[in-house]
């Protein structure tokens, strides 16, 4: 099972996501094609969590393996100095889809669901092409039903199979949108900390 990783935002807990994944789900592994904002001196980068997640040593190999693109500038990835191949990337991550044999596959996207990977393509697009189950990570601060329901109704417009809505409740709030979202989508939403927990959720991903 491969899913792609998406968020509604930047910093919304993409990267949380798939590194607790990864020390949940008994077979994984993980992977962050394209990543902007990094240095390799800083061992809290999302690459780096995810290699630590996977017990495996953050080396240049390694990061090679699982992000082969990066980028020191913290920008949409589309701003970076040289424009990034998107049918590149887009065969980058088939072939680890074909290497993934029983495994299930996280593929984490950077920034959100429609931003840039080059002046022609969007993160959007790659979910497209990839065809491949999504898993959305939304916030719960205000404005985020409507950031929620905008990204799904994107993905929804693209034939894009949404599997769940995880719900990053990070804000101190007396609501939770987790039911908000469900209703007006029809999609199992759950709250991430709850995701974490529940040995069914965890066996819905790893089958």
């Amino acid at each position: 099972m491969t899913y792609l990783i998406l968020g509604t935002g930047t910093d919304i807990g993409k990267s949380f996501l798939v590194e607790n994944l990864c020390r949940i789900l008994p077979k994984v592994t993980a992977i962050k094609p394209v990543c902007t904002g990094f240095l390799d001196s800083d061992k809290n980068s999302d690459p780096a969590r995810i290699l630590a997640a996977l017990g495996l040593e953050i080396s240049e190999k390694n990061l090679n393996e699982i992000t082969p693109w990066r980028f020191a500038e913290p920008c949409s990835p589309h701003f970076v100095n040289e424009q990034i191949d998107f049918l590149a990337v887009k065969n980058f991550c088939q072939k680890k889809i074909l290497e993934v044999g029983e495994k299930t596959l996280l593929i984490e996207a950077a920034g959100g669901v429609m931003t840039p990977i080059n002046n022609q393509k969007t993160f959007l697009d790659l979910a497209f092409e990839l065809k491949i189950s999504v898993l959305l990570v939304a916030g719960n601060y205000l404005g985020a039903i409507s950031h929620a329901l905008s990204a799904f109704e994107a993905l929804k417009a693209r034939d894009v199979v949404v599997e769940k809505i995880i719900v990053n409740e990070r804000e101190e709030s007396k609501y939770s949108i987790v039911e908000t979202l469900k209703s007006f989508t029809g999609i199992e939403t759950v709250a991430m900390q709850k995701l974490f927990l529940n040995p069914r959720f965890h066996e819905d991903l790893g089958n």
